[in-house]
């Protein structure tokens, strides 16, 4: 070859060579695929959150892989697609993969931080004010994604004050008065919280327009000191006061059963609470029903009755001895009306020393303004020993899941005497019986329990506070600070003539909040029947609310948002049903700003979906007794079959009872990846290991760290439970609720599908079908799938 040939050549190679080094670098499937270098932002529980990590180069199609997740993520393969919202507040490193078509690959950690949701930690009333001055005051909350930004959702604030979006309330105020207003914070997620406060505006000399400190009237008519007599701040008029008494024996002729001379100790009564005047009062230790009378009569304007009144409680039946001790009420007719009264937690009565609870249902009535809300009078068991202990501790559970259950967004105050104090027990210094309701702030309030904490006493001989008032959350913003109060009246020789008991009052300022506030539900409103992907127009009507939130709920247990923050005056709201399944569905609306001005639907409607493969056949919520004599847990369980004619991938799917259905909980049970059920195979999910039999192949443990945990139900003081099973994209496969399971120790009876393996069929008993016992993992005649 010659020089100049051999110098063609080469210059044809290096050509090609160039050539195809720059088609090289133009192909994606050359280099590995890449993922961002991002930061996640923050998340906040509860909260929408949505972000894509998509990688660039590699040869497609790629393909994403992630690490443990939160609780509540989700993580999608083909997109890279992380979603969530997050339903625990932490922090939590990623690691997430991608793969190429070629099998390059890359793997990066990403953090993430899930915020509790905001909460405002300022509490009513707000330092005082004077008119006329400089005032300076920052809001402070918990939780929620920064920067956080605030702002009045209502009310009002006196004229000279500007709230800044940063949280201060600054300015020099004018017009003294007690200012009533709702303050919102809001994080960098849109998540929201509200409070209610109180900012008192006094006057340069230290007086409220009207009325100014006062202190508690009269003296101890008793032989031992209470522990202190002034209350702790002033008192301001207000549209309600309620008051509660033990009239010791009031009535009672038996010698030594409380003072001796009845006509006096009526007198008494009767001087003693017209001079108080409340709106309402809750008595108690009642005897005789003409002395009750009498008392009503001293009473011009006033009506009332006892717990074993026939006609308007219907109450005889529990309270039928003359010599009973009776629970009842005394109101003024001018301001209250009675919407209803009955004797409750009858099944708990030998915990309330034959004493159940009265209920009324009282409507109040200020000018053009109207107030619902249920009155509770009680009468706990009394003395300090063990037993009385410890059927005061179950009163309190029972009557924690009455209010739980029957009253969960009404205002309700219950009043009497509890018998025992609420800081510490009575009885041995025990924990106090009612823990169970001190323990939930979120849901309940004991007015009283300042008072204990300050050691006043509620009696005259003994230094306990044991006559309490308990509110429910929807009433606390509308209390007036301070003003729960322990009256001892001016009376020579009280315990001798009156009582050993001394009358508690309380005071509440309803304001313009709730003026002309109403939600009301008129559609869906009972008896529709919805299909899953169709549109429904819920629809409202509202007076004086600017926005509400939507909920529905399968078994109105647990409620899910449909949408939140909508314009109330546009009265409507286009509702794609979700592909779920319920006969007992209903639907709320609520105002966003006010949770207790709600309405739900009147009865339930149905929500419909085609027949799924894969459904709850059988589940035990309360197990047999274990050979110790006790329930055995483990046994409890879920049973899922699949009726289709192919394998069914649960990957990720759940089983959730009510409280994890909520988020308070994590699932009770996440099926691993990999988890295939076959056409016409059971598969159980056990509580505990002790339960799973030898060498199941179609069985497993729950994994949520606790077991299934389904209520005992009602029949144990329980408010009941509900079964889920959740598909991995978070929509509900099948669901079912119950109020109390059978209590059978030796047979551990158990729901069942009739027919046996059918997603349509109703829900019964295992002794419905061909078996007297659960039979987990086989048809219901005991034969294999």
């Amino acid at each position: 070859m010659s020089r100049s040939i051999r110098a063609v050549w080469s210059l044809v190679v290096l050509t090609t060579v160039v050539s195809l080094s720059a088609c090289g670098s133009e192909d994606p499937g050359t280099q590995g695929p890449v993922l961002p270098a991002v930061t996640l932002r923050a998340a906040t529980v509860g909260a929408p959150f949505e972000h894509v990590l998509t990688a660039s180069g590699g040869k497609a199609p790629l393909t994403y892989s992630v690490g443990a997740l939160p609780p509540g993520f989700s993580f999608y393969g083909d997109t890279g697609r992380l979603v969530g919202p997050a339903t625990e507040a932490g922090e939590w490193t990623l690691t997430v993969g991608v793969r190429d078509a070629k099998g390059a690959q890359q793997t990066r950690s990403y953090s993430l931080k899930a915020w509790p949701v905001p909460a405002v930690a300022t509490v009513s009333p707000l330092p005082d004010a004077t008119a006329g001055s400089a005032y300076t005051f920052t809001f402070t909350a918990t939780g929620g994604a920064p920067p956080l930004t605030w702002s009045q959702a209502g009310g009002a604030l006196p004229s000279g004050l500007t709230l800044s979006g940063d949280g201060a309330l600054t300015g020099t105020p004018q017009g003294p008065a007690l200012y009533e207003f709702t303050l919102r914070v809001e994080d960098a997620n849109g998540v929201r919280a509200e409070s209610v406060l109180r900012l008192p505006l006094r006057t340069p000399n230290g007086d409220l327009p009207d009325g100014g400190p006062v202190t508690d009237a009269g003296t101890d008519g008793g032989t031992q000191p209470d522990g202190g007599t002034t209350d702790a701040g002033p008192v301001v008029s207000v549209p309600l006061k309620v008051g509660n008494w033990n009239i010791e024996w009031f009535g009672d002729t038996t010698p030594g059963n409380g003072p001796d001379n009845e006509p006096l100790q009526l007198a008494n009564a009767t001087a003693v609470i017209a001079d108080a005047g409340p709106d309402v009062m809750g008595v108690a230790e009642i005897i005789d029903v003409a002395q009750f009378n009498a008392l009503k009569a001293g009473l011009p304007g006033y009506d009332g009755f006892l717990a074993n009144d026939s006609v308007r409680v219907g109450g005889e039946y529990y309270y039928y001895g003359a010599a009973q001790q009776k629970v009842g009420v005394l109101f003024k007719t001018d301001a209250v009306q009675v919407l209803g009264a009955n004797v409750v937690l009858a099944s708990c009565s030998s915990d309330f020393a034959g004493r159940p609870p009265l209920r009324v249902d009282l409507r109040v009535t200020r000018g053009a303004t109207q107030v619902d809300l249920t009155v509770m009078v009680l009468h706990m068991k009394a003395f300090a020993d063990a037993d009385a202990y410890s059927r005061r501790q179950s009163a309190s559970e029972c009557l924690k899941s009455y209010l739980d259950t029957n009253l969960p967004t009404q205002k309700v105050m219950v009043l009497g005497d509890w018998n025992d104090d609420v800081d510490r027990s009575i009885y041995a210094s025990q924990t106090s019986p009612f823990q169970n309701l001190v323990a939930d702030p979120a849901r309940y309030k004991f007015l009283t329990q300042p008072l204990s904490e300050a050691n006043v006493s509620s009696t005259v001989s003994n230094s306990q506070f044991i006559d309490h008032q308990l509110v429910t959350n929807e009433l606390v913003p509308y209390h007036v600070a301070n003003s729960t109060v322990v009256l001892k009246p001016a009376i020579s020789s009280y315990r001798s003539t009156t009582s050993d008991h001394y009358p508690i009052f309380s005071r509440f300022d309803f304001g313009t909040l709730v003026q002309a506030r109403s939600v009301k539900v008129t559609a869906p409103n009972g008896g529709e029947t919805l299909s899953a992907g169709s549109t429904f127009a819920i629809t409202w009507t509202s007076s004086n609310v600017s926005q509400v939130n939507v909920q529905y709920s399968l078994d109105g247990t647990v409620w899910r948002d449909v949408a939140t923050n909508v314009a109330a005056a546009s009265g409507r709201y286009t509702w794609t049903v979700p592909s779920e399944s319920s006969t007992t569905a209903r639907v709320r609306v609520a105002d966003a700003t006010r949770a207790d001005v709600a309405d739900l639907s009147d009865g339930a409607f149905t929500m419909t979906r085609p027949t799924q493969q894969v459904f709850i056949n059988e589940y035990l919520a309360q197990p047999v007794n274990g050979p110790a004599g006790t329930p055995d847990y483990d046994q409890q369980f879920v049973e899922l079959y699949n009726a289709g004619a192919g394998s069914v991938d649960l990957s990720g799917w759940e089983l959730h009872d009510a409280k994890s259905f909520s988020g308070a909980d994590a699932a009770r049970h996440t099926f691993e990846q990999g988890t295939v059920l076959p056409a016409g195979k059971g598969y159980v999910v056990y509580s505990g290991f002790t339960a799973l039999p030898p060498g199941a192949t179609y069985a497993t443990v729950s994994n949520g760290g606790q077991g299934l945990r389904f209520d005992r139900g009602i029949n144990q003081n329980g408010a009941g439970d509900s079964v889920y099973l959740v598909r991995a994209d978070g929509t509900v496969q099948d669901s079912h609720s119950y109020a109390s399971p059978p209590m059978d120790v030796f047979q551990g009876w158990s729901f069942n599908r009739k027919p046996d393996r059918s997603a349509t069929g109703s829900w019964g008993l295992c002794y419905d079908l061909a078996s007297y016992i659960a039979t987990p993992g086989r048809r219901a005649d005991g034969s294999a799938f």
